[in-house]
């Protein structure tokens, strides 16, 4: 049971009276998440249509979410639309946003390939909408070798040597790390979402929505397609992510450059395994250990990626070691 504080509910409860013109308890919100981000998501049955977000400034994210929304839109990017929006004040906020449903790209695991298949299809034009978009807001600091650095010592710390019990410096001194980082950021850059899994994407009048994408920031597109295809949730097998992978190409008119693919995929499944650690050690989430079979199967794909004398090989073997 999600438990959010008594000003967040207060304070969605008047921005929906506000919106709709109508009594709305507080006790009477559903909270649909809550956690350590300092974000807190509720519905109201007396008010369909709509989720209330309140944000505190816990995560440096947060108070990107709405310029994101409304820049997202314009942009011709389906995101949910704002409906109302309140600045709190300290850095907390809070909004009311399009209610896209319950279906999100996860609740169609057990589906067979072509449901599933169409519905990657629409997620993949979506996101190439968003990489290929121009924003002309602030977005999140972007990547570069010490955000790269950051995400390889995050899997260092929490998946290697709290969940492992392994050496984490000595991972994290290994000069093919270093050159992994060095390699991605030295790269042109585009949007990128940032935190692009199947719990992101919600399924919503025959397309894909885009949510959570408060983390926006320059980066490469791969680290998307990689979040995407990889992404332990879902346990795409390899033929379906080389078909998905071959209709990215077609869509872009680009040919994947499988090195920089295979880079980014290790670096968003170390972040994802960094997480998982930490979070169900940490936060006491146990669920999300249960996710790290899954994402260390992801990893020794995304390993298996990585073309021979590459920068992204090189990182492969130092990972394969230590797995």
């Amino acid at each position: 049971m999600y438990q959010i504080s008594e000003q967040a509910r207060l304070t969605l409860a008047r921005l929906m009276q506000q919106h709709a013109g109508l009594m709305v308890p507080p006790e009477s919100l559903q909270v649909i998440a809550a956690g350590a981000s300092g974000r807190a998501i509720v519905r109201s049955s007396r008010l369909p249509g709509c989720i209330g977000i309140y944000w505190t400034p816990e995560r440096a994210d947060n108070n990107s979410f709405l310029p994101a929304a409304h820049g997202l839109r314009k942009a011709g990017v389906l995101v949910p639309a704002i409906l109302e929006e309140l600045d709190c004040g300290n850095g907390c906020g809070a909004c009311l946003v399009q209610d896209l449903g319950k279906t999100d790209l996860l609740s169609l695991k057990q589906e067979n390939w072509h449901t599933r298949r169409e519905a990657y299809v629409r997620t993949i034009q979506s996101i190439h909408k968003l990489h290929t978009c121009k924003p002309n807001w602030v977005l999140q600091p972007g990547f570069d070798v010490a955000l790269y650095r950051w995400e390889q010592g995050y899997f260092a710390e929490h998946y290697l040597q709290t969940y492992c019990g392994k050496e984490a410096a000595a991972f994290m001194q290994q000069a093919a790390m270093v050159s992994l980082a060095e390699y991605l950021a030295a790269l042109p850059v585009s949007a990128v979402h940032r935190d692009f899994q199947s719990q992101n994407v919600m399924l919503y009048q025959g397309d894909a929505w885009l949510i959570d994408f408060q983390g926006m920031r320059a980066g490469r597109p791969e680290y998307d397609m990689a979040s995407l295809l990889l992404d332990p949730y879902m346990q795409l097998s390899p033929a379906e992510q080389a078909e998905l992978l071959l209709y990215w190409e077609q869509l872009r008119g680009l040919r994947i450059d499988r090195s920089i693919y295979a880079a980014c995929a290790l670096q968003r499944i170390m972040q994802a395994l960094g997480a998982y650690a930490n979070i169900g050690i940490h936060q006491h989430k146990k669920w999300y250990l249960d996710l790290i079979p899954a994402g260390l199967s992801a990893l020794r794909q995304a390993i298996s990626l990585a073309p021979a004398g590459s920068p992204a090989a090189q990182a492969a073997a130092c990972l394969q070691a230590v797995l």
